[in-house]
């Protein structure tokens, strides 16, 4: 085994996501699952993403054998091609970890002994990073507040929206991003299908086959068998399913740019997802865009407990029998608004704002 070709291939793939990912032998281990020796070899010239001219003045492969090596990393969730929205020409893009191929490898929902295996070194690498985080957190903290876009954009449960004047914003609706778009896919959502495979199924939801994708990539997501194509209505139905089973709207902007469509929406809850476990095991903080805040009329409220134990942020504290809301720590998701049996709960339309929430200390 040539050590220093797995190592450029980690970095490289590190290099490409926006998570700092310790390049341990976990991750070597992961990619050697993944990939074989001249694969590893070939995705270090992926230093920015590139179409298919810059691979072949980066490659010393003939074109036969280029193209059966993009392939062979596209149908494994190593890289993406998919076709620019304003030129159409393909763009081939080198997966990080952590977001990237945590979410390809698991996506098509397999059981097999090897899947096992890839969610125990992902769990295992999650826990690596939550380690190097907690020793030497201050520096860390800081520098992901300073430095990294957040990954993500809470989209509330329009129901739960206080409508004043104006009509509910594009942003505020999953219903109206569903809409934008004529190529849906959904997948399994890895981050439970990585719990179930660990033996720790969801206990919030029985419903795996619930993350969208988009556009351009939702095609890509097809014709490589990474999920499924659904209409406008089966999207709806099982956002309609998501909300009722108290999960979380997360929406990914292209380029993280919220001036750019979405190209997908996770359904999330506590306990599986990834973002919200690499959290709460003190690796990362959690980082997201929110338009709402979650507003409570004590008069109201009876005490019943159900919104504290809903919330994913743990944003809500019973304080004599009346809840109240930590609004530093409240991603505006409205779950806890949505299931209040005396509707106590209200969600406050505040504009986009950046919610930071540093990852609990040991």
């Amino acid at each position: 085994m040539n050590e220093k070709i797995w190592q450029n291939a980690a970095q490289a793939s590190v290099s490409s996501g926006v998570i700092p990912i310790p390049i341990t032998g976990t991750l070597i281990e992961l990619l050697q699952m993944l990939i074989n020796e001249k694969e590893a070899e070939f995705i270090t010239i992926f230093t920015k993403p590139l179409n298919l001219d810059e691979i072949k003045a980066k490659s010393n492969l003939d074109d036969e054998s280029l193209n059966k090596m993009l392939n062979n990393l596209m149908r494994n969730g190593i890289i993406t091609g998919i076709a620019s929205k304003s030129t159409g020409v393909i763009v081939y893009r080198l997966l990080a970890p952590i977001p990237g191929m945590f979410e390809f490898t698991l996506m098509r929902g397999k059981t097999t002994e090897r899947e096992k295996k890839l969610a125990k070194l992902f769990e295992k690498l999650f826990k690596e990073l939550a380690d190097i985080v907690q020793s030497n957190y201050e520096p860390v903290i800081n520098y992901v507040k300073e430095n990294i876009t957040p990954l993500t954009r809470v989209v509330p449960i329009e129901q739960c929206i206080e409508h004043k004047a104006d009509a509910v914003m594009p942003y505020e609706d999953v219903k109206m991003i569903v809409d934008k778009f004529d190529t849906i896919a959904v997948s399994t959502c890895y981050c439970r299908h990585e719990k179930e495979l660990l033996g720790k199924p969801c206990s919030v939801t029985k419903e795996k086959e619930n993350c969208l994708t988009f556009g351009q990539p939702a095609e890509f997501i097809i014709k490589y068998n990474f999920g499924k194509k659904i209409s406008k209505e089966e999207a709806i139905k099982i956002l309609d399913k998501a909300q009722e089973d108290g999960l979380v709207h997360k929406a990914f902007h292209v380029k993280q740019d919220l001036a750019n469509d979405e190209f997908a929406i996770c359904n999330c809850c506590k306990c599986c997802c990834e973002i919200f476990q690499i959290y709460y095991m003190g690796g990362a903080p959690t980082q997201t865009y929110s338009s709402s805040l979650a507003k409570v009329s004590s008069s109201d409220c009876t005490g019943c407990g159900i919104c504290e134990e809903m919330c994913p942020m743990e944003a809500i504290k019973m304080e004599d029998d009346i809840v109240v809301v930590n609004e530093d720590k409240c991603i505006g998701c409205g779950v806890c608004a949505h299931h209040c049996p005396v509707t106590a709960i209200k969600m406050e339309r505040t504009g986009v704002r950046t919610v930071f929430v540093p990852p609990p200390k040991r």
